[in-house]
């Protein structure tokens, strides 16, 4: 078996025919919740917030024929063959949220290995008998999705491989806690885009971790408590500072902003002021700015007063 040498990362734009409708809505906030939203505190805004609080998950029936799932839908094994090992994610990816893979078994007597990399195609929207074999060209060619092959020390056993996009559309790796490298750019960023893996070639399962390396165990519930009845300022969420993440603008600060309506908390203050000076949407899905809160970070505390 020869792998395919062209492995185009960019598509084109046409709609594809693997999709039922079109894809449409914004990002959901991150994964990890960082404040109590009580300005979206209906139950449409909870819904979404608890979707997103979720563990990061292989969704649990749009896959490659090939393809076999544990119960907690995390380890993904591929019975036969070299191909047919297409998964993608349960939720949309947030910007600079990482992916994180373990390799758990390999099959020497094939060629090439992992192929990652973001769709804009709603899973959930898809037809799994209609995936194609390969997520390098065949799915890439159909439109909406950006995938590239990783380096070969991907392919041992016991591998821990981390992939992102970042707010600018390029996407990053890393193979056991290395330096990141650029795997490719170009993708778009405007709306939610969902992680696809293809387990591929010497690769035969694969396990998601959370973005610490470990499996992943959040809390079924929020982790914060919802009061709508109470003013925003006198909430708090009791979050460690490790779950804070850095600002996806300028890398350097942490994110303590709350954009409304849309929700989205990636950036820190001063980038939102020098963004609002020339443009008032929402740099994640270009929503219009209504109004933002910040968010302090006191102790092990956060406090959200509003501007």
């Amino acid at each position: 078996m020869k792998e395919s040498s062209c492995c185009p990362v960019v598509g084109p734009g046409s709609q594809s025919p693997l999709t039922k409708t079109g894809c449409e809505g914004i990002r959901s906030p991150p994964a990890k919740a960082r404040v109590s939203l009580l300005l979206m505190a209906s139950p449409t805004g909870l819904d979404k917030l608890r979707e997103a609080s979720q563990p990061l998950c292989f969704h649990p029936t749009t896959k490659g024929s090939q393809i076999q799932l544990d119960a907690a839908h995390r380890t993904a094994s591929r019975a036969d063959t070299f191909c047919d090992g297409i998964v993608f994610s349960n939720r949309p990816v947030q910007l600079g949220e990482k992916v994180v893979l373990r390799v758990l078994r390999t099959q020497p007597r094939w060629d090439g290995g992992l192929r990652v990399g973001f769709t804009s195609l709603d899973p959930s929207q898809m037809i799994p008998n209609h995936l194609p074999r390969f997520a390098c060209p065949s799915l890439v060619l159909q439109g909406r999705t950006w995938a590239s092959l990783l380096p070969n020390a991907c392919e041992e056993q016991g591998t821990i491989v981390r992939f992102w996009l970042d707010h600018r559309g390029r996407v990053f790796f890393e193979i056991n806690n290395e330096h990141r490298r650029l795997l490719f750019k170009g993708v778009p960023v405007q709306g939610p885009l969902w992680a696809v893996i293809d387990v591929y070639g010497q690769t035969k399962a694969v396990q998601l971790l959370d973005q610490y390396g470990d499996l992943q165990e959040l809390p079924r519930e929020l982790p914060c408590s919802f009061l709508p009845d109470e003013p925003a300022h006198g909430d708090r969420c009791h979050l460690p500072r490790s779950s804070m993440e850095k600002c996806t603008i300028c890398y350097a600060h942490m994110a303590n902003t709350l954009l409304y309506p849309c929700g989205h908390t990636d950036c820190c203050h001063c980038c939102v002021q020098r963004m609002l000076a020339t443009d008032n949407r929402c740099p994640i899905c270009r929503r219009d700015i209504k109004d933002v809160v910040r968010f302090s970070l006191w102790g092990t505390d956060l406090q959200a007063p509003i501007l």
